[in-house]
């Protein structure tokens, strides 16, 4: 996919391409502006551009090698959508900085540190003075940004995780940064809650596509569903295996695989108390 190589390869670094260049395509419905870089209003903006604490709302995200921050909100409902997928965010690169995923919570104590005694966040505990009863408060350290390295195609190194955290406190000052390793239990059980609290609070878009292959948190429950097979898995099984593809689309020709299957398992005789096919 990286390197184009094979027909599928080829299809997907195409698509994906293609997705980033509409995803962060501007026009004139384009929201634009500048904030002073590694300020309160930097941090401010980051928290309305992922709805505060409203929701549940779990995001993929890349950072750039250029320092880049791109992120799409992510869930069942994004599972193999091309939309939350991390190598559509850095547009097929084979270098990144950082990826994985991120949510945001609010504090119940924002003077407090993240773990101390008594701290509780929403949306895993009822809350008051913010969502979903009250508007969000607009203080950066009301918030804490709890987020990982869980990447399917990336996986950054745990041991990153700390630079990941000064970069993210030097641009966002006033926000908790939490970093925690994909393979945290207690971070499964922290995004469990997140998905919890979006079935009741949040809304649920429905915008499907096909997966690029990549595995993170948000995919496992959409994978553990049968699903039928897609147009675009037909496409690339034509496009692999013309001749079997070709037999199965003449006339009876599928029916014929079954019959021929059949007729073999009639071959089959009893020898000497084996089995054997003659």
């Amino acid at each position: 996919m990286f390197s184009k190589a094979g027909l599928r390869g080829r299809i997907l670094n195409s698509a994906l391409h293609h997705q980033h260049n509409r995803v962060y395509n501007f026009s004139n419905s384009t929201e634009t502006g500048i904030v002073k870089p590694r300020s309160e209003e930097a941090a401010l903006q980051f928290l309305k551009m992922v709805h505060y604490d409203e929701g549940g709302r779990i995001f993929t995200y890349v950072l750039t090698l250029d320092g880049l921050f791109r992120f799409t909100e992510t869930g069942k409902e994004f599972g193999i959508d091309l939309l939350s997928k991390h190598t559509m965010h850095s547009d097929v690169n084979i270098y990144i900085a950082c990826s994985g995923e991120f949510f945001v919570r609010r504090l119940k104590c924002p003077k407090e540190p993240t773990d101390a005694p008594g701290q509780e966040t929403h949306p895993n505990a009822n809350l008051p003075g913010g969502p979903p009863n009250d508007p969000p408060p607009e203080d950066p350290k009301n918030y804490e940004l709890v987020i990982d390295n869980d990447s399917g195609t990336y996986r950054p190194k745990g041991e990153l995780l700390p630079l990941l955290k000064k970069f993210l406190n030097e641009n966002f000052p006033g926000l908790h940064v939490v970093t925690m390793q994909c393979t945290d239990e207690g971070l499964d059980q922290m995004k469990d809650e997140q998905r919890e609290r979006k079935m009741k609070e949040g809304r649920n878009p429905q915008i499907v596509q096909n997966s690029d292959g990549e595995i993170s948190s948000s995919d496992k429950e959409d994978l553990a569903r049968p699903r039928k097979e897609t147009k675009r898995q037909r496409a690339f099984d034509v496009l692999e295996d013309p001749g079997k593809a070709a037999k199965e689309l003449m006339p009876g020709g599928k029916g014929r695989e079954e019959r021929e299957e059949r007729e073999t398992e009639g071959d089959r005789v009893e020898v000497d108390g084996e089995r054997s096919v003659v």
